[in-house]
Protein backbone atom coordinates (compact mmCIF):
# COMPACT_ATOMS: atom_id res chain seq x y z
CA UNK A 1 0.00 0.00 0.00
CA UNK A 2 1.23 3.50 -0.75
CA UNK A 3 0.23 6.84 0.62
CA UNK A 4 1.77 10.30 0.32
CA UNK A 5 2.54 12.16 3.52
CA UNK A 6 3.81 15.63 4.24
CA UNK A 7 7.43 15.80 5.42
CA UNK A 8 8.28 16.21 9.08
CA UNK A 9 10.31 19.28 10.00
CA UNK A 10 11.73 19.48 13.52
CA UNK A 11 13.73 21.86 15.59
CA UNK A 12 16.93 20.72 17.24
CA UNK A 13 16.60 17.65 19.42
CA UNK A 14 18.77 15.06 21.08
CA UNK A 15 18.88 11.44 19.94
CA UNK A 16 18.61 9.08 22.90
CA UNK A 17 20.31 5.72 23.17
CA UNK A 18 18.95 2.18 23.08
CA UNK A 19 20.65 -0.94 24.35
CA UNK A 20 20.93 -4.14 22.39
CA UNK A 21 20.56 -6.16 25.61
CA UNK A 22 21.19 -9.85 25.92
CA UNK A 23 24.93 -9.29 26.10
CA UNK A 24 25.09 -6.96 23.07
CA UNK A 25 26.83 -3.61 23.30
CA UNK A 26 24.75 -0.51 23.95
CA UNK A 27 25.47 2.70 22.11
CA UNK A 28 24.70 6.31 22.96
CA UNK A 29 24.74 8.90 20.21
CA UNK A 30 23.38 12.35 19.51
CA UNK A 31 22.37 14.31 16.46
CA UNK A 32 21.02 17.76 15.74
CA UNK A 33 18.58 18.74 13.02
CA UNK A 34 18.57 22.24 11.62
CA UNK A 35 15.90 24.41 13.28
CA UNK A 36 13.01 25.09 10.98
CA UNK A 37 9.24 25.35 10.93
CA UNK A 38 7.20 22.46 12.28
CA UNK A 39 4.25 20.73 10.69
CA UNK A 40 1.93 18.01 11.93
CA UNK A 41 1.78 14.68 10.08
CA UNK A 42 -1.16 14.37 7.72
CA UNK A 43 -3.86 11.88 8.60
CA UNK A 44 -6.55 10.09 6.64
CA UNK A 45 -10.15 9.93 7.81
CA UNK A 46 -11.17 6.29 7.75
CA UNK A 47 -14.50 4.58 8.41
CA UNK A 48 -15.00 4.32 12.16
CA UNK A 49 -16.03 1.29 14.12
CA UNK A 50 -17.88 1.77 17.38
CA UNK A 51 -18.42 -0.64 20.24
CA UNK A 52 -21.49 -0.62 22.46
CA UNK A 53 -19.54 -1.68 25.55
CA UNK A 54 -15.90 -1.47 26.62
CA UNK A 55 -13.82 -4.28 25.08
CA UNK A 56 -13.21 -7.32 27.23
CA UNK A 57 -10.33 -7.48 29.72
CA UNK A 58 -8.87 -10.31 31.82
CA UNK A 59 -9.25 -12.59 28.84
CA UNK A 60 -6.24 -14.21 27.16
CA UNK A 61 -6.19 -15.83 23.75
CA UNK A 62 -3.79 -17.46 21.37
CA UNK A 63 -1.72 -15.20 19.14
CA UNK A 64 -1.40 -15.08 15.38
CA UNK A 65 1.37 -13.30 13.51
CA UNK A 66 1.18 -11.64 10.10
CA UNK A 67 3.88 -9.91 8.07
CA UNK A 68 3.33 -6.93 5.77
CA UNK A 69 5.61 -4.53 3.92
CA UNK A 70 4.49 -0.93 3.61
CA UNK A 71 6.21 1.55 1.30
CA UNK A 72 6.06 5.33 1.47
CA UNK A 73 7.25 6.50 -1.99
CA UNK A 74 7.05 10.19 -1.12
CA UNK A 75 10.05 10.38 1.24
CA UNK A 76 13.62 9.14 0.76
CA UNK A 77 16.07 7.72 3.25
CA UNK A 78 19.18 9.60 4.28
CA UNK A 79 21.31 6.96 2.59
CA UNK A 80 19.81 7.64 -0.83
CA UNK A 81 16.87 5.24 -1.30
CA UNK A 82 14.04 7.06 -3.07
CA UNK A 83 11.33 5.56 -0.84
CA UNK A 84 10.94 4.35 2.73
CA UNK A 85 10.18 0.65 3.17
CA UNK A 86 8.79 -0.85 6.39
CA UNK A 87 8.73 -4.59 7.04
CA UNK A 88 6.01 -4.88 9.70
CA UNK A 89 5.27 -7.71 12.11
CA UNK A 90 1.71 -7.80 13.45
CA UNK A 91 0.59 -9.92 16.41
CA UNK A 92 -3.15 -10.36 17.04
CA UNK A 93 -5.62 -12.45 19.08
CA UNK A 94 -6.56 -15.83 17.68
CA UNK A 95 -8.30 -18.87 19.18
CA UNK A 96 -5.82 -21.09 20.98
CA UNK A 97 -3.31 -21.37 23.79
CA UNK A 98 -2.12 -17.92 24.99
CA UNK A 99 1.24 -19.39 25.99
CA UNK A 100 1.92 -21.09 22.66
CA UNK A 101 4.18 -19.57 19.98
CA UNK A 102 2.44 -17.21 17.54
CA UNK A 103 0.83 -19.00 14.59
CA UNK A 104 1.52 -17.46 11.16
CA UNK A 105 -1.64 -16.02 9.57
CA UNK A 106 -3.95 -17.86 11.95
CA UNK A 107 -7.63 -16.84 11.76
CA UNK A 108 -8.29 -13.97 14.19
CA UNK A 109 -10.48 -14.52 17.23
CA UNK A 110 -13.64 -12.79 16.07
CA UNK A 111 -15.76 -13.78 19.06
CA UNK A 112 -14.93 -10.35 20.50
CA UNK A 113 -13.51 -7.28 18.87
CA UNK A 114 -12.57 -5.27 16.95
CA UNK A 115 -9.44 -4.76 19.04
CA UNK A 116 -7.45 -1.66 19.99
CA UNK A 117 -4.28 -1.08 17.98
CA UNK A 118 -0.88 -0.62 19.63
CA UNK A 119 1.97 0.48 17.38
CA UNK A 120 5.37 -0.24 18.92
CA UNK A 121 8.57 1.66 18.04
CA UNK A 122 11.82 -0.24 18.60
CA UNK A 123 15.04 1.18 20.01
CA UNK A 124 18.48 1.74 18.54
CA UNK A 125 20.18 -1.09 16.62
CA UNK A 126 17.49 -3.70 17.28
CA UNK A 127 14.41 -4.98 15.43
CA UNK A 128 10.85 -5.75 16.58
CA UNK A 129 11.82 -9.38 17.25
CA UNK A 130 13.94 -8.13 20.16
CA UNK A 131 10.69 -7.35 22.03
CA UNK A 132 8.58 -10.25 20.75
CA UNK A 133 7.74 -11.71 24.13
CA UNK A 134 6.33 -8.41 25.44
CA UNK A 135 4.42 -7.69 22.23
CA UNK A 136 3.04 -11.22 22.05
CA UNK A 137 1.68 -10.91 25.58
CA UNK A 138 -0.07 -7.65 24.72
CA UNK A 139 -1.68 -9.37 21.74
CA UNK A 140 -2.80 -12.29 23.93
CA UNK A 141 -4.49 -9.74 26.20
CA UNK A 142 -6.67 -8.49 23.35
CA UNK A 143 -4.67 -6.07 21.19
CA UNK A 144 -3.51 -5.90 17.60
CA UNK A 145 0.17 -5.05 18.08
CA UNK A 146 2.29 -3.88 15.15
CA UNK A 147 6.01 -3.16 15.05
CA UNK A 148 8.06 -2.12 12.02
CA UNK A 149 11.76 -2.21 11.28
CA UNK A 150 12.43 1.45 10.47
CA UNK A 151 14.56 2.26 7.42
CA UNK A 152 17.75 4.29 7.24
CA UNK A 153 20.31 5.09 9.91
CA UNK A 154 20.81 7.63 12.72
CA UNK A 155 20.13 10.52 10.36
CA UNK A 156 16.64 9.13 9.69
CA UNK A 157 15.61 9.32 13.33
CA UNK A 158 13.85 12.67 12.85
CA UNK A 159 11.64 11.02 10.24
CA UNK A 160 10.34 8.30 12.53
CA UNK A 161 7.54 10.50 13.86
CA UNK A 162 6.03 10.78 10.38
CA UNK A 163 6.98 7.14 9.70
CA UNK A 164 4.87 6.05 12.67
CA UNK A 165 1.85 8.10 11.60
CA UNK A 166 2.24 6.57 8.15
CA UNK A 167 2.19 3.10 9.72
CA UNK A 168 -0.97 3.87 11.70
CA UNK A 169 -2.71 4.86 8.47
CA UNK A 170 -1.56 1.74 6.65
CA UNK A 171 -2.67 -0.54 9.47
CA UNK A 172 -6.10 1.05 9.70
CA UNK A 173 -6.50 0.73 5.95
CA UNK A 174 -5.49 -2.93 6.18
CA UNK A 175 -8.20 -3.55 8.78
CA UNK A 176 -10.72 -1.59 6.69
CA UNK A 177 -10.26 -4.02 3.78
CA UNK A 178 -13.02 -6.30 2.59
CA UNK A 179 -13.65 -9.44 4.68
CA UNK A 180 -11.24 -12.14 3.63
CA UNK A 181 -8.89 -9.74 1.83
CA UNK A 182 -6.24 -10.19 4.51
CA UNK A 183 -6.03 -11.87 7.96
CA UNK A 184 -6.53 -8.54 9.76
CA UNK A 185 -9.63 -7.33 7.92
CA UNK A 186 -12.09 -5.98 10.47
CA UNK A 187 -9.87 -6.62 13.49
CA UNK A 188 -8.85 -3.05 14.48
CA UNK A 189 -11.02 -0.43 16.16
CA UNK A 190 -9.74 2.85 14.63
CA UNK A 191 -11.05 4.82 17.61
CA UNK A 192 -8.69 3.02 20.00
CA UNK A 193 -5.08 3.63 18.96
CA UNK A 194 -2.04 3.65 21.23
CA UNK A 195 1.68 4.05 20.56
CA UNK A 196 4.43 2.50 22.67
CA UNK A 197 8.20 2.52 22.36
CA UNK A 198 11.47 1.65 24.07
CA UNK A 199 14.50 3.96 24.42
CA UNK A 200 14.80 5.86 21.11
CA UNK A 201 11.33 4.53 20.37
CA UNK A 202 9.82 5.92 23.58
CA UNK A 203 10.66 9.43 22.37
CA UNK A 204 8.80 8.74 19.11
CA UNK A 205 5.78 7.38 20.99
CA UNK A 206 5.75 10.40 23.30
CA UNK A 207 6.05 12.75 20.33
CA UNK A 208 2.95 11.36 18.63
CA UNK A 209 1.01 11.96 21.81
CA UNK A 210 2.31 15.32 22.94
CA UNK A 211 4.77 17.28 20.80
CA UNK A 212 3.64 20.20 18.65
CA UNK A 213 5.80 18.94 15.80
CA UNK A 214 4.37 15.46 15.71
CA UNK A 215 1.02 15.09 17.46
CA UNK A 216 -1.20 12.52 15.76
CA UNK A 217 -4.75 13.02 16.99
CA UNK A 218 -5.63 9.39 16.42
CA UNK A 219 -3.29 8.45 19.28
CA UNK A 220 -5.15 8.28 22.59
CA UNK A 221 -2.65 6.43 24.81
CA UNK A 222 1.16 6.48 25.12
CA UNK A 223 3.50 3.94 26.75
CA UNK A 224 7.10 5.16 27.03
CA UNK A 225 9.77 2.72 28.21
CA UNK A 226 13.32 3.56 29.35
CA UNK A 227 14.29 7.06 28.35
CA UNK A 228 14.21 10.77 29.11
CA UNK A 229 11.15 12.29 27.49
CA UNK A 230 12.73 15.75 27.64
CA UNK A 231 15.49 14.70 25.23
CA UNK A 232 13.41 16.08 22.36
CA UNK A 233 13.68 19.86 22.23
CA UNK A 234 10.23 20.64 20.88
CA UNK A 235 7.24 22.38 22.52
CA UNK A 236 4.93 20.09 24.47
CA UNK A 237 1.15 20.17 24.11
CA UNK A 238 0.20 20.13 27.76
CA UNK A 239 -3.18 19.18 29.21
CA UNK A 240 -4.35 17.52 26.00
CA UNK A 241 -5.93 14.66 27.94
CA UNK A 242 -3.77 11.89 26.46
CA UNK A 243 -2.77 9.44 29.22
CA UNK A 244 0.92 8.56 29.39
CA UNK A 245 2.73 5.76 31.23
CA UNK A 246 6.48 6.23 31.59
CA UNK A 247 8.49 3.26 32.91
CA UNK A 248 12.12 3.81 33.88
CA UNK A 249 14.78 1.68 35.55
CA UNK A 250 16.40 3.22 38.60
CA UNK A 251 19.76 1.79 37.50
CA UNK A 252 19.36 2.47 33.77
CA UNK A 253 22.93 2.45 32.50
CA UNK A 254 22.24 4.74 29.52
CA UNK A 255 19.70 7.31 30.68
CA UNK A 256 20.04 9.20 34.02
CA UNK A 257 17.05 8.18 36.13
CA UNK A 258 16.97 11.32 38.30
CA UNK A 259 16.90 13.57 35.26
CA UNK A 260 14.09 11.52 33.71
CA UNK A 261 11.82 11.59 36.74
CA UNK A 262 12.42 15.28 37.42
CA UNK A 263 11.49 16.16 33.85
CA UNK A 264 8.29 14.15 34.22
CA UNK A 265 7.40 15.92 37.45
CA UNK A 266 7.99 19.31 35.86
CA UNK A 267 6.30 18.70 32.51
CA UNK A 268 3.82 15.81 32.44
CA UNK A 269 0.25 16.65 33.37
CA UNK A 270 -2.45 14.18 34.45
CA UNK A 271 -3.45 11.63 33.42
CA UNK A 272 0.13 10.43 33.92
CA UNK A 273 1.86 7.46 35.57
CA UNK A 274 5.60 7.24 36.27
CA UNK A 275 6.63 3.71 37.25
CA UNK A 276 10.10 3.11 38.65
CA UNK A 277 11.81 -0.27 38.36
CA UNK A 278 13.74 -0.40 41.63
CA UNK A 279 17.27 -1.31 40.56
CA UNK A 280 16.09 -1.96 36.98
CA UNK A 281 18.35 -1.56 33.95
CA UNK A 282 17.81 -0.43 30.36
CA UNK A 283 16.72 -3.38 28.24
CA UNK A 284 16.11 -6.76 29.99
CA UNK A 285 12.99 -5.70 31.96
CA UNK A 286 11.15 -5.03 28.69
CA UNK A 287 12.12 -8.07 26.64
CA UNK A 288 13.42 -10.94 28.77
CA UNK A 289 11.09 -13.24 30.77
CA UNK A 290 14.07 -14.12 32.96
CA UNK A 291 14.23 -10.55 34.27
CA UNK A 292 12.59 -10.18 37.70
CA UNK A 293 10.80 -7.10 36.36
CA UNK A 294 9.44 -8.55 33.12
CA UNK A 295 6.17 -10.04 34.37
CA UNK A 296 5.46 -6.83 36.27
CA UNK A 297 6.14 -4.71 33.20
CA UNK A 298 3.69 -6.90 31.26
CA UNK A 299 1.06 -6.57 34.00
CA UNK A 300 1.44 -2.82 34.50
CA UNK A 301 1.51 -1.94 30.81
CA UNK A 302 -1.44 -4.21 30.04
CA UNK A 303 -3.46 -2.69 32.90
CA UNK A 304 -2.62 0.77 31.56
CA UNK A 305 -3.69 -0.15 28.03
CA UNK A 306 -6.87 -1.79 29.36
CA UNK A 307 -7.68 1.35 31.33
CA UNK A 308 -6.93 3.87 28.59
CA UNK A 309 -7.75 2.06 25.34
CA UNK A 310 -10.47 -0.33 26.50
CA UNK A 311 -12.29 2.03 28.85
CA UNK A 312 -11.81 0.07 32.09
CA UNK A 313 -10.79 2.59 34.79
CA UNK A 314 -10.61 -0.15 37.40
CA UNK A 315 -7.52 -1.45 35.60
CA UNK A 316 -5.74 1.84 36.30
CA UNK A 317 -6.42 1.33 39.99
CA UNK A 318 -4.99 -2.16 39.57
CA UNK A 319 -1.60 -0.59 38.73
CA UNK A 320 -1.46 0.92 42.22
CA UNK A 321 -2.52 -2.39 43.77
CA UNK A 322 0.13 -4.34 41.87
CA UNK A 323 2.89 -1.90 42.79
CA UNK A 324 1.82 -1.95 46.44
CA UNK A 325 2.04 -5.74 46.44
CA UNK A 326 5.46 -5.71 44.77
CA UNK A 327 7.10 -2.74 46.42
CA UNK A 328 10.57 -4.25 46.40
CA UNK A 329 10.59 -4.06 42.59
CA UNK A 330 8.27 -1.19 41.63
CA UNK A 331 7.20 2.32 42.65
CA UNK A 332 4.50 4.45 41.05
CA UNK A 333 4.01 8.21 40.99
CA UNK A 334 1.19 10.18 39.43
Amino acid sequence: MRRALGGLLLGAFLLTACGGGGGGADRASSTTAAPTAVTSPATTVLPTTTTTAPPAVNRRTGVGVHHETFVDPTRPTSSGESSRTFPVTIWYPTPGDPDAPPVPDAPPDRSVGPYPLVVFVHGYAVTPDFYEELLRRWAAAGYVVAAAAYPGDDADYVMQFTDTSFLITQLLQLSAGAPGSNPLAGTIDPNRVGVAGHSNGEAIAYGLGFLQCCRDRRVTSVVALAGILGNINNPVQRDNGVPVLHVMGEADELQPYNEAIQWDRDNLTPPRWFVTLVGGTHAPPYRSPSSPYFDGVVTITTDFLDGTLKGHPEKLTAIDDYVAANGSLFRVER
